[in-house]
């Protein structure tokens, strides 16, 4: 079961309870994979570009490497943005139109890497009564 909470039959109360993250373990791989990738293609391009200046016939290497960074950087980034989390479903680095590769989920909270960590309590809803505390009257 993959909920957040679990009905406790003798209260009729909600009582939180502790997921097993290596449920999650092969969807979290091919995110992490997915990311590497993006990174690669990020970190690569200073060292290529230098490469390319440095040729003799350095305009047409330049044009070529930046040409193929780019198709490379857009492939990239359009592998990692349609990664759904293994937990909720959603897309994991996109929230709306922006793209945001940061390590947890921007809808549940899900840690890239949360099957090799030892499990967490799930996030508290962001529902619930206490959650206006900070709000200003």
């Amino acid at each position: 079961m993959n909920k957040d909470t679990a009905p406790n039959t003798a209260s009729g109360q909600a009582k939180q309870t502790v997921e097993d993250p290596g449920v999650y373990a092969p969807g979290l791989k091919k995110i992490r994979v997915r990311r590497r990738w993006l990174w690669l293609v990020i970190l690569v391009y200073l060292p290529a570009m230098k490469l390319a200046l440095d040729s003799p016939d350095y305009r047409f290497w330049a044009m070529m490497v930046f040409g193929t960074w780019l198709l490379l950087l857009i492939l990239a980034v359009g592998f990692a943005c349609v990664l759904r989390c293994p937990r909720c479903g959603q897309l994991f680095h996109t929230h709306g139109p922006t793209f945001l590769p940061l390590r947890r989920c921007l809808h549940c909270t899900l840690h890239v890497n949360a099957d090799k960590r030892p499990a967490e309590p799930p996030p508290p809803d962001k529902l619930a009564a206490g959650s206006n505390k900070n709000r200003p009257t």
